[in-house]
C-alpha cells in the first residue's frame, strides 16, 4: 500500500484478545513509526477475561517510511440488543474481507469453529497471526498506568508478555521491510525472524 509493505489488523474493541495483542503491537510498530490519535478503551464487560484496558485504533494515524499500518476495529465494545452482539464500528473493505475469509479458515487455523477469529494480522502476504499471541488474563484488573509502569520491569508478567510478543511482530515486520530500520531490526530480532 503506498509503495510499502502493509500490515493490516482486523479487531474489535470488545474482543479481550485484540486488547492484549494491541498492547503488543503499539509497541512493536512504535519501533517503525509514529502513532496519533490512539484513545484508551476497554474490552467488553462480559466476555472472558473481561474489561481488558487496552487503546483503540479506531480514529488513529500511523505514519512510517517503513510501512503502511492499516487497522479496522470492527465493532465497538457497545452491546447491540437487535443482534446480540457489538454495535458496528468499521466496515472492512472487500479486499480486507477477501484476505479474513481466506486465511482466516482451515488450514490456518486448526478447525472450522476457529474461522473468523480476531484479532487477524496479516503481514504484507508473508505471515499471519490469528488470536491473542499470549494470555490476556496477564491484563486483567490492571489500569493502563499499571500496564505502563509494568512494561518498564522487564522481569513483570506484563512486561514478558507484551514485549515478548511485540519482539515476535517486529521480526515479522523486518521480513517485510528487508531488515529497516537497524534500530528495530536488530540481531536478537533478526533471530526471532528463524522461528516465524
Amino acid at each position: 500500500s503506498g509503495g510499502k509493505p502493509e500490515m493490516l489488523y482486523m479487531g474489535a474493541e470488545y474482543c479481550p484478545y485484540c486488547a492484549a495483542e494491541r498492547w503488543s503491537m503499539i509497541v512493536a510498530l512504535s519501533r517503525f513509526g509514529t502513532f496519533s490519535g490512539l484513545s484508551t478503551v476497554h474490552s467488553s464487560t462480559t466476555d472472558t477475561p473481561s474489561n481488558i484496558s487496552t487503546f483503540t485504533f479506531h480514529g488513529s494515524s500511523y505514519t512510517s517510511k517503513y510501512l503502511t499500518f492499516t487497522p479496522v476495529e470492527m465493532e465497538t465494545n457497545v452491546p447491540d440488543p437487535s443482534t446480540g452482539g457489538y454495535t458496528t464500528l468499521e466496515t472492512p473493505t472487500k479486499d480486507q474481507q477477501a484476505l479474513i475469509k481466506k486465511y482466516d479458515a482451515p488450514p490456518y487455523v486448526s478447525s472450522a469453529n476457529q474461522a473468523g477469529a480476531i484479532p487477524f494480522i496479516y503481514f504484507g502476504g508473508k505471515y499471519l497471526s490469528i488470536g491473542a499471541s499470549y494470555d490476556a488474563t496477564t491484563l486483567s484488573g490492571l489500569k493502563w498506568d499499571q500496564i505502563a509502569a509494568d512494561l518498564n520491569n522487564p522481569d513483570s508478567a506484563v512486561a514478558k508478555a507484551i514485549n515478548g510478543t511485540a519482539n515476535h511482530i517486529t521480526a515479522a515486520i523486518c521480513k517485510m521491510t528487508g531488515n529497516q530500520p537497524a534500530s528495530a531490526c536488530t540481531a536478537t530480532v533478526q533471530s526471532l525472524e528463524k522461528s516465524l
